[in-house]
């Protein structure tokens, strides 16, 4: 078992009779997520069995585990996995992942959990993809094979959790804020400047965490003949953005992911430098760009590079 404060289960056969406690709770208080997939909840499970005559008595390891949670209103055990990509379907599973938050809680702390020598409790992450609100109600199967479940009519006996529609946004709540660089001028590089995406909700700077991807690598040619013309790289998060071709000038790896840490996104833009191998013949000045920021939701936004001014923007 998975909670440090409950005494070790039984190996064989247990004789207990009734559900004295078996409940489930929101961690937080929170009971709304995004039905993006990604984003978790965190659901706390109590159980605490007793004998004919009201003792409390052990778990065997296989009742620990073979614990669920249900569909209140169908009785349907939800699928246990980690795997993304399901339409329409709440799922939940034992393991965190830690690049994605949980909402504001928008109730009260629940609670307390009863506490106990016998009292056992398990941690379940829960997403959903489904735009149907659910009531959790929770099923265990005793050593015998009969099955129990929770009392929808006692307290935390079940949980109704609320599905959210990713939030989107306009291109012109996005900022890109231009910095400048120290570069050392080398191979077809002369110099660089970096824009990093901004995006500020409620007061708070949002974060992009994973799945960067740009359709393709900007480039443009050069009036300034100082120049042999310009390209962009993209970062995310510490990392290179994957594009839909590969770029076969000098990248300025180490600059981009030091901008990008901490969960954000850069933009190098490089000038072009004579003796260099840039040589722009065919022109890309827009391309599409995905990310999914800490709450799990997709965002799908254009990316463009103009000579005048010479930017990278979002449209």
């Amino acid at each position: 078992m998975n909670d440090k404060n409950n005494k070790p289960v039984m190996a064989h056969e247990s004789t207990w009779t009734d559900l004295k406690h078996f409940g489930i709770v929101s961690v937080t208080g929170g009971n709304q997520l995004y039905r993006n997939g990604y984003q978790q909840l965190l659901v706390k499970v109590f159980i605490e069995v007793t004998d004919w005559w009201g003792y409390s008595l052990p778990l065997t390891q296989s009742e620990f585990d073979s614990i669920v949670l249900i569909d209140g209103i169908t009785g349907a055990a939800l699928t246990k996995d980690r795997h993304r990509g399901d339409v329409g379907v709440w799922k939940y599973t034992e393991q965190q992942d830690s690049r994605f938050r949980q909402l504001p809680p928008n109730g009260p702390v629940q609670g307390p959990v009863p506490s106990g020598e016998f009292v056992y409790t398990k941690d379940f992450y829960v997403t959903s993809s489904s735009d149907r609100p659910i009531d959790l109600q929770l099923r265990i199967a005793r050593a015998d094979g009969e099955p129990f479940q929770s009392d929808r009519q006692k307290d935390f006996g079940a949980l109704a959790l609320v599905p959210l529609a990713p939030a989107t946004y306009r291109p012109e709540q996005y900022s890109v804020r231009r910095t400048s660089a120290p570069y050392t001028s080398h191979g077809d590089i002369e110099k660089v400047e970096i824009f990093n995406l901004e995006l500020i909700i409620d007061q708070q700077r949002m974060e992009f965490v994973t799945d960067f991807s740009m359709g393709a690598h900007l480039r443009i040619g050069s009036a300034d003949s100082r120049y042999t013309g310009y390209y962009v790289a993209g970062y995310g998060n510490g990392r290179s953005i994957r594009t839909g071709m590969p770029v076969y000038w000098d990248l300025p790896d180490a600059l981009g992911r030091d901008r990008s840490e901490n969960w954000r996104v850069a933009w190098v833009l490089a000038y072009g430098k004579h003796g260099g191998r840039v040589w722009v013949r065919d022109p890309v000045a827009r391309t599409s760009f995905e990310l999914r920021d800490m709450y799990g939701n997709l965002h799908q936004l254009h990316l463009e590079l103009t000579e005048s001014p010479l930017a990278v923007r979002i449209y």
